[in-house]
């Protein structure tokens, strides 16, 4: 009985135990938790951006310098001065953000101001795309016409973009760029074609002692006693191949070493005579010749062609330099006589050339072209004669190559 009583009061006094204790426990259990809250909330906030609305684009620059910036950014123009150049812009995905999270796209991207193929990179979400807005041009910087960020396609009859450095963006499709017209460094040419010579007249002779003008009196041979007044020699058509090496300095303008070998046959030597003891009277003999003319130039030119790109391009040049030249005259014939005229000279002379033609682009690096050529010599001396100037034309077809 005493025990039964006992135990009922035990436990109201344990109840009561409980009940006095509990209320200091709870508040502080509350304590703790807003310092908890706290220290969530701040790392959160570190994680993600506030302005998580805007796609974020990530910038790397040359140095190794990155940016995490919101794609309204690119609105302002970034040449990297600090680090080393323009920025390569990629679109950045956050993990952290479940709504960036979707099937990702394939986005073309390329370096800011520098010229070459696009990339393809793999981009989370498609916030980026429906962000940029084109009303008012590149987002880049530039004036052009908008393009699809993703395929990178212009839009139809709109000139390509141009980057804030001003080169070309290259963004726009390989296969639509004419190669065909653009020109390499070096170049490298073949030509040939006929040559006609034009008419070499003395204006003075080498009498045994020195050079005189005309009128001579010649001393021997068939001539001896005859007063030559004029002499010259007049020259079948001919042939003429060239080679040539260059510099292309622009795309307009080149320099080159242009040689070659100029050939005609004489056709006649021509003899005018006045009043004479000799055995032919005054007048005028034409006489049928065996012999020739060869020419060796060796010049320096200049090339003018046709700016822009395309597969046909006029061009115009010209140069100066040496011409090596040699009058071989084998015999000549007077009436039935066969007269052997041994006469073989050659040497130096100062020169010039012009040209004017069209290179026609067959494949990148290769032109075929056709040209008018004007080789010249000023007052030439060729052994025992001082002759006038003396001029020689050509038209030839060749070969180009670029490298």
């Amino acid at each position: 009985m005493i025990s039964a009583s006992i135990a009922p009061g035990r436990n109201w006094v344990s109840l009561f135990v409980i009940f006095a204790i509990l209320p200091f426990n709870l508040p502080a259990q509350r304590l703790t938790v807003p310092s908890l809250s706290t220290t969530s909330a701040t790392s959160v906030q570190s994680l993600a951006p506030t302005s998580s609305n805007q796609a974020q684009i990530l910038k790397s620059y040359p140095d190794g310098t990155k940016k995490i910036v919101p794609i309204s950014a690119l609105n302002f123009r970034d040449e990297g001065d600090a680090f080393g150049g323009p920025p390569q812009l990629s679109l950045y995905s956050n993990p952290a953000d479940p709504e960036k999270s979707s099937s990702p796209e394939r986005l073309s991207v390329a370096p800011i101001g520098t010229a070459g193929a696009p990339t393809s990179l793999t981009a989370s979400g498609s916030t980026m795309v429906s962000s940029i807005s084109t009303a008012a041009g590149d987002p880049m910087g530039g004036d052009a016409a908008p393009v699809d960020p993703l395929s990178g396609a212009a839009a139809p009859n709109a000139p390509p973009l141009e980057t804030i450095s001003g080169k070309p963006a290259p963004i726009s499709d390989a296969t639509a760029t004419a190669e065909l017209g653009t020109y390499d460094e070096f170049f490298m040419n073949a030509a040939i074609g006929g040559s006609i010579q034009g008419q070499l007249t003395a204006h003075r002779v080498y009498n045994g002692a020195n050079m005189q003008a005309y009128p001579y009196t010649y001393t021997s041979g068939l001539l001896s006693g005859a007063k030559v007044t004029a002499e010259n020699f007049t020259f079948n058509p001919g042939f003429r191949f060239d080679v040539e090496f260059g510099y292309n300095i622009y795309d307009w303008l080149a320099v080159s070493l242009q040689s070659g070998i100029v050939y005609n046959g004489i056709n006649q030597y021509n003899v005018t005579t006045a009043n004479s003891t000799g055995s032919l009277p005054a007048g005028s003999y034409h006489f049928s010749a065996d012999g020739d003319l060869v020419q060796v130039p060796v010049q320096i030119d200049a090339i003018l062609r046709w700016p822009g790109t395309m597969a046909f391009k006029p061009f115009i040049g010209g140069g100066i330099g040496a011409i090596w030249q040699q009058l071989d005259v084998n015999n000549y014939y007077a009436g039935g006589a066969d007269i052997q005229a041994n006469y073989c000279r050659s040497a130096f002379q100062f020169g010039f050339n012009g040209q004017v033609g069209a290179n026609y682009t067959v494949s990148p690096g290769i032109d075929f072209y056709g040209v008018f050529k004007l080789l010249g010599a000023f007052n030439p001396r060729i052994g025992n004669y001082d002759f006038e100037n003396s001029y020689n034309f050509a038209l030839e077809v060749g070969i180009q190559s670029r490298f």
